[in-house]
Parts: C-alpha cells; sequence; structure tokens
C-alpha cells in the first residue's frame, strides 16, 4: 500500500483500488483549505477573549497609576500648604534675604486719582 503524488499537482492516490474499483483521489487542497477554515474559526472565537484579557491587565494597570497620582497629589497639597504658612516666609525673608519691616519714615503713600485709571 503506496501513497503516490499524482501527475496532477495537490492530488495524492493511493495505490491500491477503493470501492468500485476506481482509485480515489484525496485532494490536498481541499484538506488545506477546511483545515484553514477550521484554524480561522478558532482564532476568532479565541481572538476577543485574549483582548479582554489584555484590556483587563492594562485597566488594572491604569487604576494602580491612578490611585497612586492621587496619592501624590494629596502630597503635594500637604507640602504646599507648609511651605506657604507665613512664619516660614517671614524666618526665610528675615534670615536668608536680610529683609526688615520698613520703619514709618521708609513707608511711600501713593495717591490714586478718582475711577483708578491712568
Amino acid at each position: 500500500m503506496a501513497w503516490k503524488l499524482s501527475a496532477r499537482a495537490g492530488r495524492i492516490w493511493r495505490g491500491q483500488s477503493w470501492g468500485r474499483g476506481k482509485d480515489r483521489e484525496i485532494p490536498l487542497v481541499r484538506a488545506a483549505l477546511w483545515a484553514g477554515l477550521i484554524a480561522l474559526s478558532a482564532l476568532a472565537l479565541v481572538w476577543p477573549h485574549l483582548e479582554m484579557v489584555k484590556l483587563g491587565y492594562e485597566l488594572t494597570r491604569l487604576e494602580a497609576e491612578r490611585d497612586r497620582l492621587i496619592q501624590e497629589r494629596r502630597v503635594l497639597r500637604v507640602e504646599v500648604a507648609a511651605l506657604r504658612q507665613l512664619d516660614r516666609v517671614e524666618s526665610i525673608a528675615r534670615g536668608k534675604l536680610g529683609m526688615e519691616f520698613p520703619g514709618p519714615d521708609q513707608i511711600v503713600y501713593v495717591k490714586v486719582p478718582p475711577g483708578g485709571r491712568r
């Protein structure tokens, strides 16, 4: 029982006869098409599930990043509030910048005409 490649491309036949004495030919192209169709069908069923799993992982990552950024914003707001305290600003102005409150003779009053525009 030997399999031989037929002279026609894409067909295999078996040297032994089947059934009513005719040689049975198995078309390779048809078998390949069916296998491809089955593979595509399986891919069409599996692909959406894989995409959903991938999007689930991405969503989890983004939610974790959002939570981290919210926490960082809270910390920064507390830090800004601490840096804006008037006592701190005054100590820096006096210590590092050498500033002092002006004396009565250093104050200059500016008169603004009615309406406040020039």
